[in-house]
């Protein structure tokens, strides 16, 4: 018997009702056809109440119950209705078959030989019919069974032969026997494949319930409760999907919190994990029914927002998240205050693709960050044109020879009280033959980006090495170094040789290193650094003041030297709030016994403030924009002569 005769059913007993509900109606079908054979070969001898006022009676019931078990084939009630339901067909097709093994037995007094061949095999076949049909009704099989037997029986014994009577009398009996074992065979077959089946649903059931549990947490962040990474992608391509077919534009953003990585590592992973999750939160209660949120991994977050992508929508969306972000949360006893920038790209807008809906929205994110935190970036055509001379710049760099297309510039850092050059920071450029000049700005951001920063800073190392050589030993370089050159031992060990093998005293080397760099990765950068350090290098801490490192982490760090952000200097002479803050971080890096540079120093009065409230060493305009490696030589002897006549005038 197929699955589909018991498909549905969560029971033996299910199943059995179901087989029968499917089969039953045949079976009736055919004891009304035995019937009225019976009744029609018998019409022309016996008396007409005899041969049709049982079928009369019978018939007609018979055929409504088809009906009805018919209607019920699909209809699999519970196990109670279902046994209920087979007891009481067992008892009713139990009295049918008797009431009409006795009729056929009673109207064959009025046949003959001809009658009596069709009366046995209606009989017989009824037998059959029984035994088989009512498979999952032994009891009543069998009894019903037993009745047609006994009425063959009687009929042959009306043959007049006892040897005949005989014959018939063992046939049917190991006939029967033989039938009724082969239906309970049949039987337990059914029972078995029926409790298999089931046990193998059940078992498909758990398998599914667990694949739906593994699903669920292989797509959910275990710590924010929101979809993961994953989890977003998958979601994206199926929005992706549906936009293609219907028309609908979908955006996608990205969340970066401001200020997160320094409030983890300053208070602990439990902290830290603390206020992810409550800002997963927040940040799902002000989305909202506008979009679903998922948390891609650290401290970054992602949107996908269906059926909008008007830049005016998307700006009230971003501006409702940073404000939602940036105010205050209480985590234990700690009042804590992140920022955020979020980057949005459309589609079809600007990209009809995951990967590429995902780099311009990470793109917009960037050019938040960039240009000033706490803000949102749409993605729009001039980003385009952007990502598109960024994607040209990295080609060209990768393809490029970089001991001839690149080289340094020099920019002095000058004690100001002796009007002597201390260190020449080292300035890359370049100028390509395709693409000729590139600012700065553009291929250093690229290179970053990219990784390809670590393939060109040992070239630009060892040509900044190579000119101190022609420089007094008393004058130093300062060499900036990123957050890819400091986070991987391999690469710090293979600057460090570069190092050791140009025959530059170690002491003369500074190596700079951002607020940003650093935190990338505190701990390795932290280890990689000691690493420099060791060897004589002095580290400096670039544009201090414009991160999110805190004054604990800072002390942390191997540092001799902090250099003061050129933003600050810039209104030195209008803005107090820019004085106390140049004053303050001067203070702090004698108290840290730190030495301390002022950058973008252009004017006169500047360098007069900046002189009195006691910073001494100065890098800018003021002294020297950025000069060729063939003009050093020439400018520090100026300032040799310079102080030499200052000295001769003095005396």
């Amino acid at each position: 018997m197929s699955g589909d005769h018991f498909k549905g059913a969560g029971s033996v007993e299910q199943a059995r009702f179901h087989a029968l509900a499917r089969i039953w109606p045949a079976l009736y079908v055919a004891l009304v056809g035995d019937m009225l054979a019976v009744a029609l070969v018998h019409a022309a001898s016996a008396p007409w109440w005899a041969c049709f006022i049982l079928p009369g009676v019978l018939v007609p019931k018979a055929l409504i119950w088809a009906v009805r078990w018919y209607r019920k084939r699909n209809i699999i009630p519970s196990d109670e209705d279902c046994t209920k339901a087979l007891r009481f067909l067992g008892w009713e097709i139990g009295a049918w078959i008797a009431v009409i093994v006795g009729w056929e037995a009673y109207i064959s007094q009025w046949g003959n030989t001809e009658t009596l061949v069709v009366l046995m095999l209606c009989m017989a076949g009824q037998m059959v019919f029984i035994l088989f049909g009512l498979l999952q009704l032994r009891g009543a099989s069998l009894v019903s069974g037993a009745f047609c037997a006994l009425g063959l029986m009687y009929l042959g014994s009306t043959i007049g032969s006892l040897q005949g009577a005989l014959a018939i009398a063992a046939v049917l009996t190991f006939g029967f026997a033989g039938l009724a074992l082969i239906a309970r065979a049949y039987f337990s077959d059914f029972s078995s494949l029926v409790s298999s089946r089931l046990t193998l649903e059940a078992k498909a059931q758990e398998i599914q319930a667990l694949s739906e549990k593994n699903f669920a947490l292989a797509n959910t962040d275990a710590l924010t409760d929101i979809g993961n990474r994953r989890s977003c992608f998958h979601d994206l391509e199926k929005a992706l999907e549906t936009s293609a077919r219907t028309g609908r534009p979908l955006a996608f953003g990205i969340l970066d919190l401001d200020g997160f990585k320094a409030v983890n590592d300053s208070n602990g992973h439990v902290v830290g994990d603390r206020l992810l999750h409550a800002m997963a939160a927040r940040v799902r209660t002000t989305l909202g029914s506008r979009g679903h949120v998922y948390r891609l991994g650290g401290d970054e977050f992602a949107f996908i927002i269906v059926g909008e992508d008007a830049p005016e929508y998307l700006l009230q969306i971003g501006n409702d998240l940073i404000a939602s972000v940036h105010s205050p949360i209480q985590v234990g006893e700690l009042r804590l205050l992140l920022g955020g920038s979020i980057g949005f790209a459309s589609c079809p807008r600007n990209a009809d693709n995951a990967e590429d809906l995902y780099d311009r929205a990470d793109y917009a994110l960037f050019h938040a960050k960039r240009t000033g935190r706490l803000k949102t970036v749409v993605f729009d055509e001039e980003h385009e044109r952007s990502v598109r001379q960024t994607a040209l710049i990295e080609r060209s760099l990768r393809s490029a020879d970089l001991e001839a297309e690149f080289f340094l510039t020099f920019q002095p850092i000058v004690d100001s009280h002796q009007d002597r050059t201390m260190l020449l920071e080292c300035l890359a450029r370049w100028q390509s033959p395709t693409l000729g000049f590139v600012s700065p700005g553009q291929f250093i951001v690229v290179a970053e980006q990219s990784g390809f920063i670590s393939t060109l800073t040992p070239v630009l190392l060892e040509k900044a090495l190579r000119a101190a050589k022609q420089w007094p030993e008393e004058v130093g370089i300062s060499f900036n170094l990123s957050g890819h050159d400091i986070v991987a031992p391999e690469k710090v060990l293979n600057l460090i040789a570069i190092l050791m093998r140009s025959g530059i005293s170690p002491r003369r080397v500074e190596f700079e290193v951002t607020e940003t760099a650093i935190m990338m990765n505190l701990d390795q950068a932290l280890a990689n650094l000691h690493l420099l350090k060791n060897t004589g290098a002095r580290i400096s801490l670039d544009d201090f003041g414009t991160g999110y490192s805190s004054l604990s982490q800072i002390q942390k760090l191997p540092l001799d030297k902090i250099k003061v952000d050129g933003s600050f200097v810039r209104d030195l002479e209008s803005n107090e709030a820019s004085r106390k803050i140049v004053s303050s971080v001067s203070a702090l890096s004698r108290d840290l016994a730190l030495a301390c540079v002022v950058e973008g120093v252009e004017t006169r009065e500047q360098l007069d403030i900046l002189q009195g409230i006691g910073c001494s060493l100065i890098q800018g305009y003021f002294y020297s924009k950025p000069m060729r490696e063939a003009d050093v030589g020439a400018f520090l002897d100026q300032q040799d002569v310079t102080r030499e006549l200052a000295r001769a005038a003095r005396t």
